[in-house]
């Protein structure tokens, strides 16, 4: 379970990482107003990555941020479940 917890935290720190560098180009491209909305609603950042990829030559980013997503959703499914049978 640790190995697990520790994949889980690199997986969401690289998810992080991801969601700067799209913030970095949504502030510079559309500006404070709706920067300041991309922090407080990441998914407006992960959409707005997505119509402006080609735009903002972020296509790699957009990428690695949707696999490393779905794979953060599998963890925290994998981690929760294994946390239920430990209080079984």
């Amino acid at each position: 379970m640790g190995a697990m917890m520790g994949l889980y935290y690199l997986v969401s720190l690289a998810v992080f990482v991801c969601f700067i560098l799209v913030l970095i180009k949504l502030f510079k491209k559309e500006g404070v107003g709706l920067g300041i909305l991309g922090i407080i609603c990441g998914l407006y950042t992960f959409i707005w990555g997505w119509i402006n990829h080609k735009k903002q030559n972020i296509t790699t980013i957009m990428i690695i941020w949707t696999i490393l997503f779905v794979l953060i959703l599998i963890l925290q499914f994998t981690v929760g479940v294994n946390m239920l049978n430990q209080y079984r």
